[in-house]
C-alpha cells in the first residue's frame, strides 16, 4: 500500500483519478482492504477527538483498539497496522512525529521515512518535533528531517534560511546537512542561512554550541555564542566574524532588518518575500548602501518609497498575470 496516496485519501487531498485506482487496487488484496478499513476507522475516531496530542498516551489508545484484531496467524498484517497506525498519528500532528520509533509487544515500527517541510513565500512557518525542537522556516525555505534509529541521529537538510531551537540529546544529535558543510547542534539555538542562489552558507550561534563539519563529517570549526561561520562555495573557506543577535530574530518577527547592505542584496532579499523580480537597467545603483528597519507587513511599492528617499533612483513594474511581477531599477 503506498503511503503517500494513503495520506492524501485520508486527508481528503487525494484527486478523483487517485481515488478511483486506490479503491481499484484495494479490492484486489484483502488483506490491504482489511488494514486500510481499520486504519480509517483509528483516523476517523482519532481526528474527531484529537487537536493536540501526546505521542505515548495517544499510540496507547490506538494499540488498545488495534490489539483485538491482531492475530496470532496475522502477524504480518498486525505488523503493517502498526506501521499504518503510526503513520496516522504523524499525520494528525502535522509532522510533529516525524521518524517516531516505538516498540509494543514485539511489535516494532520501523523508520517512517523522510518529512517535508517548507515556508511559501511571503510566509513563516514553525514546525515542533516530537523532542520539543523547534524550527523557523524563512520565506522560499525547505527543510527535510528523519530519525535515523541505526545511527542514532537526527538528519536534516536545509535550503533556505532556518532558525533552529534544538532540544539537545547526547545520545541522538541533530546534524544539519546544508550544501557542503553539515551543523551539529551540542546543546544548541541557531540560525542557518542557505539560500541556493546565495555563495556562502551563514551559520549564526545565539546560544549553546554549535560545530560546523566537512562533508566528510571533519570538524572545521566550533562556534560560541555570537559567532557566525560563513562558508564560500567557491573557494571552501569559512570566516567567523562577530553578529548582532537581535538581527537574527528579525525575520521571524516580522522585520527586514537592514545594516550597511548594498541595495542588489536587499532586493534579493525582498524579492523572496514578495515573490517578485528585480532588474537592474542602471547597473551603478548596485552597490548603494543602506541601513535600516522594514516591518514585512509593508507592500514592495512602499518599500521602494522608502529607499528612493536616500537615493535617487526611478523604477517601473511589470505585471505578470502567471509569473513573478518583475520590477525595474533605473
Amino acid at each position: 500500500m503506498d503511503t503517500d496516496l494513503l495520506s492524501r485519501i485520508l486527508c481528503g487531498e487525494a484527486t478523483s483519478e487517485e481515488k478511483e485506482e486506490f479503491y481499484r487496487k484495494l479490492g484486489e488484496s484483502k488483506d490491504d482492504e482489511e488494514l486500510f478499513y481499520q486504519v480509517k476507522s483509528l483516523w476517523i475516531k482519532s481526528s474527531m477527538f484529537h487537536k493536540t496530542m501526546d505521542v505515548d498516551s495517544e499510540f496507547d489508545i490506538l494499540w488498545k483498539k488495534i490489539k483485538p484484531a491482531v492475530r496470532p496467524s496475522s502477524r504480518f498484517i498486525g505488523q503493517r497496522i502498526i506501521q499504518y497506525a503510526a503513520m496516522v498519528l504523524i499525520i494528525l500532528s502535522i509532522g510533529g512525529l516525524a521518524g517516531y520509533f516505538i516498540s509494543k509487544e514485539n511489535f516494532e515500527v520501523p523508520d517512517l521515512g523522510m518529512q517535508k517541510y517548507s515556508a511559501t513565500k511571503g510566509s513563516v512557518s514553525i514546525v515542533e518535533f516530537a523532542d520539543g525542537t523547534k524550527v523557523w522556516l524563512n520565506s522560499g525555505s525547505k527543510l527535510t528531517y528523519r530519525e535515523d534509529h541505526k545511527s542514532k541521529e537526527r538528519q536534516a537538510e536545509l535550503t533556505g534560511e532556518a532558525y533552529f531551537e534544538v532540544t539537545h540529546r547526547e545520545d541522538f544529535p541533530l546534524l544539519v546537512k546544508v550544501g557542503q558543510i553539515v551543523v551539529r547542534d551540542l546543546g544548541t539555538t541557531f540560525n542557518i542561512r542557505a539560500y541556493t542562489e546565495d555563495k556562502t552558507i551563514e551559520t549564526s550561534l545565539v546560544e549553546g554550541k554549535a560545530e560546523i563539519l566537512n562533508s566528510r563529517g571533519k570538524s572545521l570549526v566550533e562556534l560560541k555564542p555570537g559567532e557566525s561561520a560563513i562558508y564560500s562555495s567557491e573557494d571552501k573557506k569559512i570566516e567567523i566574524k562577530s553578529t548582532a543577535l537581535n538581527v537574527l530574530s528579525a525575520w521571524r518577527d516580522g522585520k527586514f532588518v537592514i545594516r550597511d547592505q548594498r541595495l542588489e542584496d536587499i532586493f534579493i532579499e525582498l524579492s523572496r518575500w514578495y515573490d517578485i523580480e528585480f532588474r537592474f537597467e542602471n547597473q551603478s545603483l548596485r552597490d548603494y548602501r543602506y541601513t535600516g528597519n522594514i516591518k514585512k507587513s509593508t507592500t514592495a511599492q512602499q518599500v521602494l518609497k522608502m529607499l528612493k528617499l536616500t537615493t535617487n533612483f526611478n523604477y517601473r513594474i511589470i505585471e505578470k498575470p502567471t509569473e513573478s511581477d518583475v520590477i525595474i531599477i533605473f
